[in-house]
């Protein structure tokens, strides 16, 4: 009787695992980007190679999307985001598999960049 409820607990916990697995978002494989801002504009740099799609999430919540023949991404601040919290992040593909980046966060300037 122990053996049975012993195995049927593994199984049941293995189980659980797997679908835990399945449903959890890919870890970042690459690092946050670097980002400064400044004259209502901002500069983003990556550890890609070749096209890079970035997702910027403004302070609103709306998410844009900009793709990048390179590493770099220098795009202009919203009016509405100057003074905001900004989020960054990237993917690309390395040949075999997409890399996703962690999510960096700077603040939208309009005075001098830093």
């Amino acid at each position: 009787m122990r053996t049975t409820v012993k195995v049927l607990a593994a199984s049941a916990l293995a189980t659980l695992g797997l679908a835990a697995a399945v449903g959890t978002p890919a870890l970042a494989s690459a690092p946050a980007p670097f980002c400064e801002s400044g004259a209502s504009q901002f500069y983003c740099d990556a550890s890609s190679t070749g096209t890079t799609t970035w997702s910027i999430t403004w302070y609103s919540g709306s998410v844009g999307t900009f793709t990048t023949a390179g590493s770099t991404l220098f795009a202009a601040c919203p009016a509405s985001n100057i003074g905001r919290p900004v989020r960054a992040s990237y993917s690309y593909f390395d040949g075999s598999v997409t890399q996703y980046s962690g999510t960096t966060q700077f603040i939208c300037r309009s005075g001098p960049w830093l």
